[in-house]
């Protein structure tokens, strides 16, 4: 069961279907509602106008130079900050001041309150501002978006004049604390040349400092020079003092004994050679000769097989080499007395600037100096110009590039609103029936059965609105559909026990109401009628009806048998349908629980299963009472009967969980009171005979005429 009650309730397109015919009128009554409710907004809705103007703001460039207060002079201002502008009180306040000096026909009196009730700015990249003016009158409509429209441009204009002329004070100001500056770095740097005593220090330093790095390479090109010619020196006197004047060589020459001694190992192999050939291995002579070739082979080893002879010879490279050496002493003589001479010279013009960086310092920084106040003030005065020209002209930077011409209804029409509230309504109600279906618990279909249980779904017993409450519809009517449906319950039983049949069965429900004691009446009947010898037992020692059905006596009856007043043959009572006989319950006892409970009523139930080919057994409801657990225990198959929109999943569970526990084996479930609709299948089913009540003949449709079967008997399953 916990596999059961955890299944999710997943939803097709025939579910969908179903759910929208099973709550049409709910969805239908939603879409009326909704119909309605836009039909009569449509008609009294007040009539709304609205025109548009356009207002193009051009974010131009500001000037070159902007720097630390400057910038927060004239910042860069958003669009969406002109939006919030046009729509200020300031603004709203322009445009009624405007509104009252149209000319006579013209004229509108309106405050900036009702100015901005209707009045929307929306920002339309990159650089348009959508004015929005909406009022039931049109013309107030079109004037209000024109009139903002001029205002804000006017407001514009002024914000802009006034911060041109912010600038113009500021820019002055700088301007003239920029010129002071620029005269103070000159007036030094003036002074600081006539102290030196020279007309431009600069020149004077980068002139001295030119000399001396020139003087400086020729010193370092001249000691570079001199290692060169004394490496040199160093060189040949290495190369002259290893060159002696008579030269002792070692020549190498063959040595005559190792000649001997090879020629003698050779003849003494090819002896042994000879012998081996001739002799064995083991014989004197071949001993003797491998012996002596032994002997050659070591001493030829021993011997080296070339000479050392030595050899005398005189060189001739001793004179160049004196030569050379001579040379390059000489040059490094001239190139040492150079060196000297340039290492005098930089050191006296070391002495000549030791002083000259600190003042060409002093006149770089002036110079510095000068040029970055020179920069600030030429750009402050271009920037001086800019706001002097923008102040002369009073130059705004937004224009009005479109006005509104005239006035957009806004009411909706009649019929787009019923359209658009019948779509609205429609979709609401779908989605509400849906909500309901999904907070809908209760077994509604067989398709709920077969979705929370693996039972056996045994069949389905429609609604019947034609006959009284407790009609016994396989007897009043064994024609109509509600009796072939009992009819086809009692061939899905048989079907169902075909391997393991059973002669006893519990009928129950979870709760009262249900229609379990019906459906035992009429499956009795309809067994019955098929031929087997059955017994209806009313054990519902509570409320018992079966007596009333079958219009019989309540006692005698199982009490009586219970208790052991009668045996159970004789409470036994016979009703109008051949082969049923009805046990009703007698009178009804303090402690039902107990007398079912007990040993007797399981000898009653044997009894009267040797007397019948089916028992069936009416229980009270099993979520309310522990009779059908009992009686559940006690039989062979336990049938449940479940009303259609009325058992809930979880108390079907609470049920199964009941059975569980009392060991009982459930057969399968029985859907009764279903409403069967045109749309289900089950309509065709149980709808093919057109049945007529007043003769009760079951008429067969049968290619547009209607013919009667004239047999009375009802159809064998």
């Amino acid at each position: 069961m916990a596999a059961e009650e955890s299944r999710a309730r997943q939803l097709d397109i025939g579910d969908y279907l179903r759910v929208a015919q099973k709550r049409k009128w709910f969805i239908g009554l939603v879409t009326a509602a909704a119909i309605i409710v836009g039909g009569l907004y449509a008609v009294s809705s007040e009539k709304l106008y609205r025109a548009s103007a356009l207002v193009l703001v051009r974010q131009q460039p500001r000037g070159f130079f902007w720097g630390g207060d400057q910038a927060k002079l004239m910042p860069t201002v958003a669009m969406s900050t002109y939006a919030r502008i046009a729509r200020s009180i300031d603004v709203a306040e322009r445009t009624a001041g405007r509104l009252q000096k149209l000319p006579g026909g013209e004229r509108v009196i309106a405050d900036a309150a009702e100015v901005l009730d209707g009045l929307t700015v929306s920002v339309i990249d990159p650089d348009l501002l959508r004015i929005d003016a909406s009022s039931p009158d049109e013309n107030k409509a079109i004037q209000f978006a024109n009139k903002t429209a001029e205002s804000f441009v006017e407001a514009n204009t002024e914000m802009r004049r006034t911060e041109s002329e912010a600038a113009r004070v500021f820019l002055e100001e700088q301007a003239a604390q920029a010129k002071a500056e620029l005269d103070l770095v000159l007036q030094e740097a003036l002074e600081l040349s006539r102290e030196a005593g020279m007309v431009d220090v600069e020149a004077e330093a980068s002139a001295a400092v030119a000399e001396l790095r020139e003087y400086d390479n020729q010193r370092r090109q001249a000691w570079a020079e001199l290692q060169q010619a004394r490496a040199e020196v160093a060189r040949l006197q290495e190369a002259l003092a290893s060159e002696p004047e008579i030269t002792v060589r070692e020549q190498p020459a063959p040595n005559p004994a190792w000649a001997t001694v090879s020629s003698q190992l050779t003849s003494a192999r090819l002896a042994l050679t000879d012998l081996e050939a001739r002799y064995t291995r083991d014989h004197p002579e071949v001993q003797n000769a491998r012996a002596r070739a032994e002997e050659l082979s070591a001493q030829l080893a021993e011997t080296p097989k070339l000479l050392t002879i030595p050899e005398v010879w005189r060189s001739g490279l001793t004179g160049g080499l004196r030569q050379q050496l001579g040379q390059a002493e000489v040059k490094v003589k001239v190139i040492e007395a150079r060196h000297s001479a340039l290492q005098s010279i930089i050191a006296d013009l070391r002495d000549r600037t030791r002083d000259l960086p600190e003042e060409r310092q002093q006149s770089q920084s002036l110079s510095d100096r000068a040029a970055l106040a020179r920069g600030i003030y030429q750009n402050l005065l271009e920037e001086l110009g800019q706001a002097k020209l923008t102040e002369a002209i009073k130059r705004g930077n937004a224009m009005v590039v479109d006005t509104a011409q005239g006035g957009q209804l806004m009411r909706a029409s009649l019929g787009r609103a019923l359209v658009f509230a019948g779509m609205l309504g429609l979709f609401a109600g779908v989605a509400l029936a849906l909500l309901l279906e999904a907070l809908d618990d209760t077994i509604g279909t067989p398709e709920d059965l077969t979705r929370i249980t693996d039972l056996r779904f045994l069949g389905v017993i429609p609604l019947r609105t034609d006959a009284a409450e407790e009609e016994l519809v396989t007897i009043g009517a064994p024609k109509s559909p509600t009796a072939e449906a009992y009819r086809t319950l009692r061939s899905n039983i048989r079907f169902a026990l075909f391997d393991q049949p059973a002669k006893s069965f519990v009928v129950c429900s979870a709760g009262a109401a249900e229609g379990k004691s019906l459906t035992a009446a009429n499956l009795a009947v309809a067994c019955a009628q098929g031929g087997d010898a059955v017994i209806l037992v009313d054990t519902d020692l509570r409320r018992p009806v079966l007596h009333r059905l079958f219009k019989s006596e309540a006692s005698p009856g199982l009490t009586n048998a219970l208790v052991g007043e009668q045996t159970p043959s004789e409470v036994l009572h016979d009703t109008a349908v051949p082969g049923l006989r009805l046990l009703p319950t007698g009178p009804l006892p303090p402690n039902p629980a107990e007398l079912l409970d007990s040993q007797q009523m399981d000898e009653v139930i044997a009894q009267l299963s040797s007397e019948a080919d089916i028992i069936i057994l009416d229980s009270p409801p099993a979520l309310m009472l522990t009779d059908a657990g009992i009686l559940a225990s006690k039989v062979d198959r336990t049938i449940v009967v479940a009303e259609a929109g009325q058992l809930t999943e979880r108390a079907f569970a609470d049920l199964m969980r009941i059975f569980e526990y009392a060991r009982a084996n459930v057969l399968g479930v029985v859907l009764n009171k279903l409403r069967v609709g045109a749309g289900d299948y089950y309509y065709y089913y149980y709808y093919y005979y057109d049945y007529d009540e007043g003769d009760r003949r079951p008429t067969v449709e049968a290619g547009g005429g209607r013919l009667e079967t004239g047999n009375d008997e009802p159809p064998r399953c």
